[in-house]
């Protein structure tokens, strides 16, 4: 996502560098582990690809902003969160997204992601970032591989699409990463909990 010359303008009036963020959503220990290997497999059945290194996760929203404006950013996304409480998400088989040509691990209960993505879609609108950084179409998912070339996202739709996997996990928090020019290498910002639930706060979960 590259902003257009309109946002450049904005942004070479600031004093700082222009910087990407990344708001996602980890998984457990557990569960990264078993996606890694999803990838391990998947490199030595068909070769190497776009994030077959990346840990497992949900990406949730992606934006440029001018690095001077990063207290702004976190303020904002810290507003949404700490409203927020804690929910479960369900995994479930393996899905495609031809567009991307990308080969996913599903999502069955999308609702609650969505709501994160909406309203902090919002937030940082009302704050400082234009609509025009934020896909308004958001579907939840957590990524094996993507910008798959042609022959290997037929064959791993292919070999994928019956494949089982069932896991959960509880989100309770979200992570901020940022990268800068020449924006290879993400580098961890922050993690932001949620508002605690009446279970945590009695050590249910």
């Amino acid at each position: 996502m590259i902003p257009n010359e309109k946002h450049m303008e904005s942004f070479l009036s600031s004093n700082g560098s222009l910087t990407e963020y990344l708001v996602l959503a980890l998984p457990y220990a557990e569960i990264n582990e078993e996606v890694r290997g999803f990838k391990r497999d998947f490199f030595k059945q068909y070769g190497a690809y776009s994030g077959q290194n990346s840990c497992a996760h949900i990406r949730l929203i992606s934006f440029f902003q001018m690095s001077d404006r990063e207290e702004r950013i976190l303020s904002s996304i810290r507003e949404v969160v700490s409203e927020m409480q804690s929910f479960e998400v369900f995994l479930n088989g393996f899905n495609v997204d031809n567009r991307q040509r990308e080969l996913y691990i599903d999502i069955l209960n999308k609702e609650s992601l969505s709501d994160v993505y909406h309203t902090l879609r919002m937030k940082l609108f009302e704050e400082l970032v234009s609509l025009s950084f934020l896909n308004p179409r958001y579907e939840p998912h957590m990524s094996v591989g993507k910008d798959l070339s042609p022959l290997q996202f037929i064959e791993a739709a292919e070999a994928y699409k019956e494949k089982p996997y069932t896991n959960n996990f509880r989100v309770s928090r979200l992570h901020v990463l940022k990268r800068e020019a020449p924006f290879r290498v993400w580098e961890k910002l922050t993690e932001l909990p949620f508002a605690k639930s009446e279970g945590e706060l009695l050590g249910l979960y």
